[in-house]
């Protein structure tokens, strides 16, 4: 597909149905910008030859692409059971409190006796307590409680995954923010220099702390600093509650609405998701909304209706991305369900109302710190003058983030040094990077350079009117302070 197609990014989760050589390729042409790698269900010798493969995918598409490290963190999850385990309505299933080192390794001698990481258990529930399981798919209510186990029976029938979650409604888990597995994943995912961890179950700004300590610890083998940057998983009601701090200390966010849904009532799920895509969007930060969006597709080459309104309405509320779970990494449609996200996104963006977007926004995205002015006042200017396209010379994304939190109608082309700046910017709404190939430091040559590059890729074409915003002198970084139109010629 054409770069410029889409202004909405797209994550897919990588596994079995997914993560070869051909599918990658044609995930990337069917408009996939960013891959998930799920370490609840992977590890690090696993990931090391997926990560290289999406290299080589990227090199051969010569584009941008960000690689995603999902960390498990303080998920409570069920084992024992090595496939679906059928339920009937009324079935009366035991859970066990056991030592998280070996778990996912132990198999139940009774199919209906299973195994979590969460420990003491008992002593969490009371008889008649509210379990759910599977994200909410499955609810029942403790019947029966033992030394490290409580016996819960099931209300619904269906079949139950292995590692599926269990939340128990309205109870803090005496469990760590980061588990040994966690911290090793952290650390592999840093060494990789993978773009992006996502960090799940994040309380508060002091778990986003936590981490970026650990990585300043790491080691890099190439001896380069680290440059990850931490998306915030927002999915339960401490989370929710904390989300203004959570956004402020974390470089994005995703809405991962799957654990949120069982955390708080279901129907202020659709609430919260559009307050938390603002909050992102005016920090200019990215926010991925996540969970469920095609999931009939796992099965299905087509989607349901109420799924196509679901990635429609995130997008009108202008979210940064949309992602992929299970439809990329298990169903049988990888590269049709990618398709059928990206035609849905731009039937979308044909009909947002930009410019009344860009009137509308709050004071605080268009005054206050000298980078925000700016930048919305080079877009008013790129609206008065017809511009094809935004050009912005970044060094950190800060300034091409600032650009895309305003959603203008015309393309961001952010030109960078940087190629792990190169490759985080593939994540962010309207924003298509590009390597700054010379060495040439003064303002005319790099105008010249870029503006080649954008004829040569096609993105803009002779007489075409782009508006630059960059930051003088060029070698300072973190200043925004400079509009230039020029025409190409």
């Amino acid at each position: 597909m054409n770069m410029l197609d889409k202004r909405t990014k797209i994550v897919a989760t990588l596994g079995p149905a997914s993560d070869k050589p051909e599918t990658l390729l044609e995930l990337l042409k069917a408009g996939v910008n960013v891959f998930r790698l799920n370490f609840s269900h992977s590890n690090p010798d696993a990931a090391k030859a997926t990560v290289e493969r999406i290299h080589a995918a990227r090199a051969a598409m010569k584009m941008p692409v960000a690689i995603m490290a999902d960390i498990k963190g303080p998920a409570v999850r069920m084992y024992g059971y090595a496939k679906a385990l059928p339920i009937e309505a009324g079935c009366r299933l035991k859970i066990q409190s056991r030592p998280s080192e070996g778990l996912e390794a132990l198999v139940s001698p009774d199919p209906y006796t299973v195994y979590t990481n969460l420990p003491d258990l008992d002593s969490l529930c009371a008889i008649g307590q509210r379990i759910l399981l599977m994200d909410g798919y499955f609810a029942g209510s403790v019947v029966a409680r033992d030394r490290d186990e409580i016996t819960v029976e099931i209300g619904n029938p269906g079949e139950l995954r292995p590692k599926a979650h269990l939340t128990i409604p309205n109870v803090d888990y005496p469990i760590p923010f980061l588990s040994d597995k966690d911290i090793s994943d952290i650390t592999f995912a840093v060494e990789s220099e993978v773009e992006y961890i996502a960090l799940s179950f994040v309380r508060n700004a002091t778990d986003i702390e936590e981490v970026r300590r650990l990585i300043g610890r790491v080691r890099i083998p190439s001896g380069r600093k680290p440059a990850v940057k931490l998306i915030a998983k927002i999915e339960s009601a401490k989370g929710l509650a904390a989300a203004d701090e959570i956004v402020k200390a974390a470089d994005g966010i995703m809405v991962a609405r799957g654990d949120m849904g069982v955390e708080i009532a279901i129907e202020t799920v659709p609430i919260a998701q559009k307050k938390l895509i603002r909050t992102g969007y005016l920090e200019a930060k990215p926010v991925i909304t996540a969970t469920q969006m095609l999931e009939s597709m796992i099965e299905s080459p087509m989607p349901t209706r109420a799924e196509a309104s679901d990635v429609a309405n995130a997008c009108f509320d202008s979210t940064s991305a949309v992602m992929l779970s299970g439809e990329t990494a298990i169903g049988r449609y990888p590269v049709k369900v990618v398709e059928t996200m990206s035609a849905i996104i731009r039937a979308v963006e044909a009909e947002f109302d930009y410019e009344n977007f860009h009137d509308d926004l709050p004071p605080a995205a268009r005054t206050g710190e000298l980078p925000s002015v700016v930048s919305y006042n080079a877009l008013s200017v790129a609206y008065e003058v017809g511009a094809k396209g935004l050009v912005v010379l970044t060094e950190t994304g800060h300034a091409a983030q600032l650009l895309s939190r305003l959603r203008p109608r015309m393309p961001i082309f952010a030109f960078t040094k940087e190629e792990s700046v190169y490759n985080q910017l593939a994540m962010n709404w309207g924003v298509y990077p590009f390597m700054l190939a010379g060495p040439e430091e003064s303002m005319d040559a790099l105008v010249a350079e870029t503006l080649e590059s954008c004829k040569y890729a096609g993105v803009l074409q002779k007489g075409d009117i782009a508006v630059f915003v960059a930051g003088l002198p060029l070698s300072r970084r973190g200043t925004t302070n400079m509009i230039r139109v020029e025409s190409v010629g």
